[in-house]
């Protein structure tokens, strides 16, 4: 009998970035994932969002951001200071600059304050079906959410949502994973 051999999340983080440049359909796909978003009921009763900038292959975000300033939520986006992660308030494109791992950042000073249990859009290579994430590895995400009452949700094209995840005992999991196919909203 041959023993199953247990991947490293680094072998897994290499292998889905290569896998991500291969999406079809990828514009078709993000607009399921928005809508599929903007129907879920948390996420319309936040007042606050929370989003990632999606760079490269990820689910794009740019025009989430448009829909969110049309819907009147207040928008936060993250910048790295000091190897840390916040969220700032913007309410223009023009607020943004190019800042740290060549992400835009935001250049504004209004930072959230966790006072309710507002939404989180969160990136991830991979999510599974038990709320994991596999991030970049960088932890920032953890680490920010670690103390924080946020509703988080993890959105991911289908092909990247898989059973399980190797975890460790910081990770974060969600509450809520969205992806495109028509059933694609998977409570934890």
């Amino acid at each position: 009998m041959v023993a199953a051999v247990e991947v490293s999340k680094e072998f897994q983080r290499q292998e889905t970035l290569l896998l991500r440049k291969e999406i079809s359909n990828k514009k078709r796909k993000e607009q399921e994932i928005l809508k599929n978003l903007l129907a879920n009921k948390t996420f319309q009763e936040s007042e606050n969002i929370l989003i990632y900038l999606s760079i490269e292959n990820e689910v794009s975000t740019w025009d989430l951001l448009d829909e969110l300033w049309k819907l009147g939520k207040n928008v936060y986006v993250p910048r790295i200071e000091n190897n840390e992660m916040n969220f700032y308030q913007i309410s223009s494109l023009k607020e943004l600059e190019l800042g740290k791992f060549k992400i835009m950042e935001p250049i504004t000073s209004l930072k959230y304050e966790n006072i309710k249990r507002d939404c989180i859009i969160v990136p991830g290579l991979l999510f599974d079906k038990e709320g994991n994430r596999l991030g970049y590895g960088g932890g920032y995400y953890d680490k920010y959410l670690a103390n924080k009452n946020l509703y988080k949700i993890g959105i991911c094209f289908s092909n990247f949502l898989v059973n399980k995840i190797k975890t460790e005992e910081h990770d974060i999991k969600m509450d809520l994973i969205i992806c495109e196919v028509s059933d694609g909203i998977f409570k934890i």
